[in-house]
């Protein structure tokens, strides 16, 4: 059978719905939490700006793929449905993408940064976080940009076939496989800061355990980050380029997607905070009941008078709203302390009750 009547497989479909989905999910998050900012007048920080230039250049990706795909990727460099020039098209497509992909991540991670940075951590941390800036500035963008941009003349870059001309910059596998760790490092200290976190500030445990769940999503991104090292470390060899690269291409943007998307998740807390009342229930992580001996049960009540749409939950910083002078008003606490080892003649516990007032000046 002739090449011209053979059946051809095309991935084209395949590409486009799986990434296309992702990056319209993540753009729906981002906007989500630039919104929930906006309706809370919560001025917009700096992690905040990067992410939305993420998403933008996440975006850009996406269009430019619907190019390559229409050109040659996704099918095998031999289909004679490839018009004359394609393959050309294809590179130069391509080759867009991957800068545009590289600048993405990175301006993500910087985005993470910002935030964990802004969190306070202990010095420790802090200098983890900067380790990791300094990981990412390094081998994920300045090292893969020396390849992309080490050719002359510059139509080199994503035109082998030109005549001449040289690069003085040529990746190795292990610089390939460097790049994929420092990926996974990174991504891990993303994940861990943010539990590390956790367990300094006061939250109620459904909150706690939501938010675990949240950042241990990070995970995702760095499957996918594993997933991309093996495709890029396997295309070096290839002599089918625009087949063999339809897998890379799909972990390169779902790690860029649900990077995002993750990413945009921690300043709705509150929201998803209201959506564990409901799916988790109270007995799962309430410890009112536990049974004691010798152990102390605490429980302390929520202060009256003051409004729950103020109340971010994330500490005592936000007791009240800062501005906010009330002429007049106690705040009352209640502190009730149980302790089954401690029982009178009549064999009944004995409840401690302690009771404080501050009266606010106006």
């Amino acid at each position: 059978m002739s090449d011209a009547q053979q059946e051809w497989p095309n991935r084209r479909t395949e590409i486009l719905l799986s990434t296309a989905i992702i990056c319209v999910l993540s753009t729906l998050f981002l906007a989500w939490r630039v919104i929930y900012a906006v309706v809370k007048k919560r001025k917009l920080l700096l992690c905040d700006y990067l992410l939305i230039i993420a998403t933008i250049l996440n975006i850009t990706t996406t269009v430019i793929r619907f190019e390559t795909t229409k050109h040659a990727l996704g099918r095998h460099i031999k289909d004679p449905s490839i018009l004359p020039g394609g393959i050309k098209s294809y590179s130069y497509g391509l080759y867009l993408g991957q800068v545009i992909n590289l600048l993405a991540v990175a301006i993500l991670k910087y985005s993470i940064c910002a935030y964990l940075l802004a969190l306070k951590f202990s010095k420790i941390y802090t200098v983890i976080v900067w380790a990791s800036i300094l990981m990412v500035t390094v081998f994920n963008l300045l090292i893969p940009m020396f390849g992309n941009f080490s050719c002359t003349p510059f139509e080199k870059n994503w035109n082998r076939q030109v005549v001449g001309g040289k690069c003085w910059f040529k990746g190795s596998q292990g610089l390939t496989y460097m790049q994929g760790v420092s990926n996974c490092l990174t991504d891990v200290v993303y994940v861990v800061a943010p539990l590390i976190y956790l367990r300094t500030i006061q939250l109620p445990s459904r909150t706690q355990w939501g938010l675990r769940v949240v950042f241990l999503l990070g995970l995702v991104a760095t499957i996918c980050s594993i997933f991309k090292t093996i495709e890029l470390s396997a295309l070096r060899k290839t002599r089918d380029p625009t087949w063999d690269g339809v897998d890379l291409t799909i972990w390169s943007a779902t790690e860029l997607s649900v990077g995002i998307l993750i990413a945009s998740l921690p300043p709705l807390r509150k929201v998803f905070d209201r959506m564990f009342r409901y799916i988790l229930p109270t007995t799962f992580t309430s410890k009112s009941k536990t049974p004691g001996n010798s152990i102390p049960l605490y429980n302390l009540s929520k202060p009256m008078g003051r409004s729950g749409d103020n109340d971010d939950g994330s500490s005592e910083r936000h007791i009240l709203p800062e501005d906010s002078h009330v002429e007049g008003k106690i705040i009352k606490t209640v502190r009730h302390e149980i302790t089954t080892t401690e029982r009178d003649d009549t064999g009944e516990d004995r409840v401690k009750v302690r009771q404080s007032y501050d009266k606010i000046s106006g």
